[in-house]
């Protein structure tokens, strides 16, 4: 591959690619790793990759390395890798930020308690979540990268919108102190 071809598609995605692995992992160290890794793929398979579709290649790539690193570090169950949710916050932060600081504060309660949902999800389920909501790509993108039909990405939104209404239903319905841990 050309290094200016190569580094015109590192300009291009490597944000989108950070963003989505750091909305899934929800850990900026893990998130650097695994975009470090989906650009070291890219170098070394360029030549089969079809160029009208890398962007759906990159999307596969950091959506099967984000499942595989989460996978990893469930299996491990130590406690060296803690979730860096000071990292997302400030990511969703930097993406909506609002003028009026009350405003601010409810956004941001609603965006942590929407991150926290998020993690009962199966990482695959959370992966499309972000790439539809989060990154704005449209089913028929998810399903060209994931290699899914758009039916089935369908029902594993609604699936997965039907799940976060449930838990964000019961965090809503938890008093304060019990959602802390002190009641």
């Amino acid at each position: 591959m050309k290094r200016q071809i190569y580094e015109e598609l590192l300009a291009s995605h490597k944000d989108r690619i950070y963003s989505h692995a750091l909305y899934s992992l929800r850990d900026a160290h893990d998130a650097e790793d695994v975009t470090q890794e989906v650009f070291l793929k890219l170098w070394d398979r360029y030549e089969s990759i079809d160029p009208e579709k890398v962007g759906g290649w990159l999307t596969r790539v950091t959506h099967n390395l984000c499942i595989d690193h989460s996978r990893r570090r469930k299996a491990q169950r130590n406690n060296f890798g803690h979730p860096d949710h000071e990292a997302v916050d400030t990511l969703v932060a930097v993406r909506g930020g609002l003028g009026d600081p009350e405003q601010n504060l409810l956004l941001s309660q609603r965006q942590a308690a929407l991150l926290d949902a998020l993690e009962t999800l199966t990482p695959e389920t959370r992966s499309v979540m972000i790439m539809h909501y989060f990154q704005d790509m449209k089913l028929h993108e998810i399903g060209s990268a994931l290699d899914k039909s758009v039916s089935a990405l369908k029902v594993q939104i609604h699936r997965a919108r039907k799940s976060l209404r449930l838990v964000l239903t019961n965090v809503a319905e938890t008093p304060p102190q019990a959602q802390r841990g002190t009641g």
